[in-house]
C-alpha cells in the first residue's frame, strides 16, 4: 500500500516537472525568436549604416584624387613632408627605447 502512494507521489513529480520543462521550453524559444527578430534589425540597419559610409568615403576618396590631379606640387610636398615627419618620429622613438 505504500509503495502506490510513493508511486503515485513520484508520478505527479514527474507530471509537475514535465510541467515546467514545457513552460520553460515555450519561454525559451519565444526569447530567441525575439532576440533573433532584434538582430535581423540590427543588421539590417548596420548594413544601411556602412553602405552609406563606404559612399561617402568614395566620394572623399574622388575628391582627394581629383585635388592631387589639380595640384601635384602641392601633393608632392604633402607627401614629402609627411615621410620626412615619420622618418624623424622614428628616429626619436629609436633613440627614447635606448
Amino acid at each position: 500500500m505504500a509503495n502506490i502512494s510513493l508511486d503515485k507521489d513520484i508520478n505527479a513529480q514527474i507530471d509537475e516537472l514535465r510541467s515546467q520543462i514545457d513552460r520553460l521550453s515555450t519561454d525559451l524559444a519565444k526569447r530567441i525568436d525575439s532576440a533573433s527578430d532584434r538582430a535581423d534589425e540590427a543588421l539590417s540597419s548596420a548594413k544601411g549604416k556602412v553602405a552609406n559610409i563606404a559612399d561617402h568615403a568614395r566620394a572623399e576618396g574622388r575628391n582627394v584624387v581629383q585635388a592631387a590631379k589639380e595640384n601635384p606640387t602641392a601633393t608632392s610636398s604633402v607627401l614629402i613632408v609627411t615621410a620626412l615627419l615619420g622618418l624623424f618620429t622614428g628616429l626619436l622613438l629609436g633613440r627614447l627605447s635606448d
